[in-house]
């Protein structure tokens, strides 16, 4: 192909995932642009581990990078979850119940900020790291005493299946798998507040005592990388958004402290998160300050280019690299000025293309990536975009983006005729 026609330009999807599916690794690590505010290197070297930012400005495409960085050594273990995604409301509700209260339910779940789920998230945390270095092919830590002792805990406990949050639990209180591993109990029986007629134990205490056994493991070989992807606050109701804002609060601050653990245990093993702003607004307005945290260990995406040549936006260097990247797939020479071969260079009375296409956005990557997927639908077997596509796609742009605004806008005003009063309003 000596030609690449512009519908046939991989300017990505609306979610970096998909992206991925989509496209592969390779392509999605050649188009993506690193950009100077990730910061990556202190990712990378555990410096930094949140990243936070409005909805559309690509946490989750930088958090798809950094797995796919250390996914290119096969020996490191990966793990990535996404919370809005592979947590529903049962998973959730079974966290709340990890406390010894008797009717922690969502619906009797007390308004104070008091209550705690840090430790519940780190034992979360520590079996899915203890169940993947298990099957022979990951060695992250020797196995002494210590960790025997820890994976058969972590065994009996959880025994529906790993990727629970916590296990079932009653008034605070878990049933063991109890088989022919009772004996080692012994040991640990008092610490678990164990009880032998019934064969449950204190899910609190337990956890504390699953948290001590991982601090005294002997690191191995293996690096362990954890992302936390989605995490977004429920919508659906007032008490799950309530619900939701304790739940993830302390995950947040049980990413720091498995990260602090790691630190002070010499092990390698990070922990990185991506949070949407308005949680982390809404947490704090919630009276549960995780400002420390996130400012110390995190940074804040945006795109704004404020100052100098709007020529030098990030978000125009973004459509660049894809067009290049997507003409080196292609085995095409990469275009040194893609404006003048791809687009108009004037619009709208005589306004510059790439000041025009600013004006569209909401200084987001998603942005860019709904026009130029919009203008595709447009374009034929040209080369080029033209004026008169940008006219074309208007109305559709233009209720994507209220459709993803309004999605925002239900945390601070949850009633639907308040959005419909807002739409009409504007």
């Amino acid at each position: 192909m000596s030609e690449l026609l512009f519908k046939d330009i991989k300017f990505g999807k609306i979610d970096a995932r998909h992206e991925l599916q989509d496209f592969g690794d390779e392509l999605y690590m050649t188009s993506f642009l690193q950009y100077d505010r990730y910061r990556i290197n202190d990712f990378l070297n555990g410096k930094l581990y949140y990243i936070y930012g409005r909805k559309g400005t690509g946490k989750t495409a930088f958090l798809q990078y950094l797995k796919c960085k250390k996914s290119e050594d096969p020996q490191n273990l990966i793990v990535f979850i996404r919370f809005k995604s592979e947590f529903d409301s049962t998973e959730k509700a079974s966290l709340i119940q990890s406390s010894n209260k008797k009717d922690n339910t969502i619906e009797n779940l007390p308004s104070d900020s008091n209550m705690s789920y840090v430790d519940a998230w780190c034992v979360y945390m520590v079996n899915c790291i203890v169940s993947d270095c298990t099957n022979g092919e990951y060695a992250v830590f020797k196995n002494d005493r210590n960790f025997e002792v820890l994976q058969k805990l972590l065994k009996l406990l959880y025994t529906e299946k790993k990727d629970r949050i916590v296990p079932s639990l009653k008034h605070g209180r878990a049933l063991l798998s109890i088989s022919s591993e009772k004996g080692f109990l012994a040991e640990i029986e008092s610490e678990i507040g164990f009880d032998e007629k019934t064969n449950q134990v204190d899910f609190n205490r337990t956890a504390k005592k699953i948290i001590s056994l991982f601090k005294s493991l002997q690191y191995d070989r293996t690096p362990v990388y954890i992302f936390f992807d989605e995490l977004e606050l429920s919508v659906l109701s007032k008490k799950e958004f309530n619900r939701d804002i304790k739940i993830v609060r302390d995950l947040i601050l049980a990413v720091e402290k498995m990260n602090e653990i790691s630190k002070e245990q010499c092990f390698e093993i990070k922990v990185m998160a991506s949070i949407r702003s308005d949680v982390v607004d809404n947490i704090n307005a919630a009276g549960m300050e995780i400002n420390k945290c996130i400012e110390d260990r995190g940074i804040k995406i945006d795109w704004y280019h404020q100052g100098g040549d709007y020529h030098d936006s990030p978000l125009l260097k973004l459509i660049e690299n894809k067009i290049q990247a997507s003409e080196q797939e292609q085995g095409i020479e990469k275009t040194g000025n893609v404006w003048e071969k791809y687009f108009p260079l004037k619009i709208n009375d005589d306004i510059d293309i790439q000041k025009y296409i600013l004006g569209l956005t909401w200084q987001r990557p998603r942005d860019i990536i709904r026009i130029m997927s919009l203008l595709q639908s447009y374009t034929g077997k040209s080369l080029s975009v033209t004026k008169e596509a940008f006219d074309r796609i208007m109305r559709d742009y233009s209720s994507a983006t209220w459709n993803e605004i309004a999605e925002e806008l239900k945390l601070a005003f949850p009633g639907s005729r308040d959005l419909e009063a807002i739409k009409q309003f504007l």
